[in-house]
């Protein structure tokens, strides 16, 4: 027989048994395990990849470096005699300037958005618990935390930020 259940109306004890707050009873529903689960990997990638680079550095040549410290050195210092204008104001084209670079980062925010928001659809059964609630069988299961959207999202934020690329 299924039961209704909210946020906060479910618990884990006794090591991780999903259970009925009120009656310390052991309850199920697939879906939201499954979902927990999932989630569970996602957060813990999110925090194991704090720290670390995933972006390809760039090596340093050596025979560039001979060549730039030739350059050095055999560059003649020029005496300036007459100073060069100093370059008109160009607030238009700054603003213009200024207005592409917003534009293009808006598109690339939009379309990161979009890619997390696909992601997290696999998720929406967290939050469907958590907005509404759900029905839960009485079967024993375990998880080691019960997560909430706002841990997903935030780690589905850092995970996919790299993996998209």
């Amino acid at each position: 027989m299924s039961k209704f259940f909210k946020k906060g109306e479910v618990v884990l004890l006794n090591g991780g048994y999903v259970s009925a707050k009120a009656t310390k009873k052991p309850i199920n529903n697939a879906e939201f395990i499954a979902a927990q689960r999932e989630a569970e990997f996602l957060v813990t990638l999110a925090a194991n990849m704090a720290g670390k680079n995933f972006s390809a550095l760039v090596v340093d040549s050596i025979s560039d470096l001979v060549a730039e410290t030739r350059a050095q050195l055999s560059a003649t210092v020029t005496t300036e005699f007459v100073s060069a204008p100093a370059a008109p104001k160009a607030t238009l084209t700054d603003k213009l300037r200024k207005e592409a670079l917003a534009f293009t980062a808006h598109a690339k925010e939009a379309e990161e958005a979009e890619f997390v928001n696909s992601k997290l659809q696999a998720f929406n059964v967290i939050n469907e618990f958590e907005n509404h609630g759900l029905f839960f069988k009485s079967d024993v299961t375990k998880l080691n935390r019960i997560y909430t959207m706002d841990e997903v999202v935030a780690a589905a934020k850092t995970v996919y930020a790299v993996l998209k690329d």
